[in-house]
């Protein structure tokens, strides 16, 4: 596969516009908010989550920590009932989210609840 040489001239015109700080920066500097990490980056999120439910849930719970910047921990075991910081549990065939009292990333869990079970 050969690249055309138009296409090859508008990347190096772009790279050495950036490069050189292109009219100081506007077109290739990065938003500021690039830069800033959530005051809560990095909280560890252990999360619940029924075994048959998990394959459905999944992509959403990684969504929204990726997105704050949290580390999740998604468990479907039993035991993670009583250390999970959010527990989502099926009530009468309906998904409930609950968080544990107590827990270091309420906040968080109860956030990501919100966000997972609308």
């Amino acid at each position: 596969m050969a690249i055309d040489a138009t296409a090859l001239r508008r990347v190096a015109a772009a790279l050495i516009y950036c490069g050189l700080g292109g009219l100081g920066g506007l077109g290739c500097k990065q938003g500021s908010r690039a830069n800033q990490r959530p005051a809560d980056a990095g909280t560890v999120v252990t999360v619940y989550v029924p075994p048959r439910t998990v394959d459905r849930l999944m992509g959403r719970l990684q969504s929204i920590a990726a997105r704050r910047q949290w580390v999740l921990s998604i468990r479907t075991d039993s035991g993670a009932l009583a250390d999970a910081d959010l527990v989502i549990a099926d009530s009468g065939g309906k998904l409930v989210a609950h968080v544990r009292p107590g827990s270091p990333a309420a906040a968080q869990a109860r956030l990501m609840g919100e966000a997972v079970l609308p």
